[in-house]
């Protein structure tokens, strides 16, 4: 990729993902005239219109969309290398990263990584931020976050994460009241909490590939997972729950999987970066740091996957 192609890349993929020439700008730290150029240049060199200029906001032509999802992946790996040279050329890595994300996901993926992050980078000032909202992080200058279920295209560096499995769960005491539980039909038998995220129908599948829904009698409507773990804990009904956040409960005699043979649809969990944060060295390092952890860690131990969104 050669400079001028990049420099037009660039533009291109940052217009996509800001939604407007100016806002553009703002990321790259240049005029709205410059990005204008670049885009202008890169739509005459390709002999394709990439950008839909007729409404308040810029959008992307499908012919726009097509470039942007060819040159989002390259742009961000060298901006990502951009960052690399900038250990070399600093000496050390210091600033603050800001991470996002649900508390439990915190809790469970991001702190256990703190001790040896904080070893390997110990001039990185980090400031956590549970949030279950999902709230635009961007605005609330968020370096990083963690994100369950889909996410928004075309505006984000994301990393895909390995898959959190789940299962349901309830403690010892309710769970021994009706049993047995055999097949995904059976937890109609038992109260159930729901967070207020989630569907009110669940699809299981065993091992054979055999699959059933079925819409549980709630008792309970909670909004965060802390408030539903807690429930399910104190017996006031049974809960879907991430297997990762429920094993030690699980050994300690405190839960019960229920259905064992079943399993719900696995929830998508990625790691978003702001691109205009992806070249800065603290941000860079801490997102490499996270990704290599996860990937290389038991309990996540499956290959990650990165695109632009």
């Amino acid at each position: 990729m050669n400079d001028r192609f990049y420099s037009c890349a660039k533009a291109l993929v940052a217009t996509v993902r800001a939604g407007s020439m100016s806002a553009a700008a703002a990321e790259l730290n240049t005029t709205k005239s410059a990005i204008s150029q670049k885009l202008a240049l890169f739509e005459a060199e390709l002999g394709l219109v990439l950008l839909d200029r007729s409404g308040r906001a810029v959008a992307p032509t499908a012919a726009g969309r097509r470039i942007f999802e060819v040159c989002a992946e390259p742009v961000d790996a060298a901006l990502e290398a951009e960052a690399q040279l900038g250990f070399l050329r600093g000496g050390k890595i210091a600033g603050r990263v800001s991470v996002s994300g649900p508390n439990s996901l915190l809790g469970t993926i991001f702190v256990p990584l703190l001790a040896g992050l904080q070893s390997r980078y110990p001039d990185i000032e980090l400031e956590l931020h549970a949030d279950d909202s999902k709230s635009d992080f961007a605005a609330e200058d968020i370096d990083l976050a963690f994100r369950t279920g889909p996410t928004d295209k075309g505006r984000f560096v994301s990393a895909a994460l390995p898959s959190a499995q789940r299962a349901p769960y309830a403690s010892p005491a309710l769970a021994e009241q009706t049993p047995p539980f055999s097949r995904p039909a059976d937890l109609a038998r038992l109260p159930f909490v729901l967070r207020m995220q989630e569907p009110g129908k669940w699809a299981f599948q065993n091992h054979g590939g055999q699959q059933e829904s079925i819409e549980p009698p709630i008792s309970l409507r909670v909004n965060t997972m802390e408030l539903a773990y807690a429930a399910v804990l104190a017996g006031q009904g049974a809960a879907l729950l991430p297997s990762l956040l429920a094993q030690e409960d699980v050994q300690a005699g405190r839960l019960v999987r229920l259905i064992p043979d079943w399993s719900a649809a696995p929830v998508p969990m990625t790691l978003l970066c702001r691109p205009e944060r992806l070249a800065a060295p603290p941000v860079a390092a801490v997102r490499r740091h996270i990704l290599d952890a996860c990937g290389n860690s038991g309990f996540l131990g499956t290959e990650l996957q990165v695109e632009a969104v």
